[in-house]
């Protein structure tokens, strides 16, 4: 009986010292996206900010020139999702920006590695009709983890292409 209890006792000491928990990257926040909606360099007042997460729109917000925005949105973004922010107003150009959140599943956010903060300007203009409206439905930059440098930042390449694109 004494060799039972023993093995029992070793065997839940062992498993508590052993199941360390380990968050999960897509319920913990890497990403703080902080951004400006503009119209030639200058804040746009009244521009309606939704996010989606996938799909699904998950916070939405007019932008205006108060304490609570100074004309910035914010939004913490979870780890190993696809994001997309949407800029709107009416008479304008709806623009977007997709952000790719993920993460190598060694990456820990902590106090020593802090979740990245993305600021960024997306620049609205009136609405005209072209020949390459269905461009516009695609988003205007993309910003991904880059492995080799252990960071979030703006895929060049894929800005540069769609700019080419649309004639900037």
């Amino acid at each position: 009986m004494f060799k039972f209890l023993l093995i029992i006792a070793l065997i839940s000491i062992y498993s508590k010292v052993s199941a360390q928990y380990y968050p999960l990257n897509d319920t913990i926040e890497c990403m703080q996206a902080i951004g400006l909606a503009t119209e030639n360099g200058v804040p746009l007042d009244g521009a309606i900010i939704t996010i989606y997460q996938g799909n699904e729109i998950i916070e939405w917000d007019e932008i205006t020139n108060n304490p609570k925005h100074d004309h910035h949105f914010n939004i913490n973004l979870l780890g190993n999702n696809y994001y997309t922010i949407q800029v709107s107003k009416p008479g304008y150009v709806t623009r977007s920006i997709g952000i790719n959140t993920k993460v190598p599943d060694d990456l820990v956010i902590s106090y020593d590695n802090p979740k990245t903060k993305m600021q960024f300007e997306v620049e609205v203009f009136k609405t005209k009709k072209t020949n390459d409206d269905d461009l516009l439905d695609y988003p205007i930059a993309l910003i991904k983890y880059n492995n080799e440098k252990r960071k979030f930042e703006f895929d060049t390449e894929y800005t540069r292409k769609i700019k080419a694109k649309l004639g900037n």
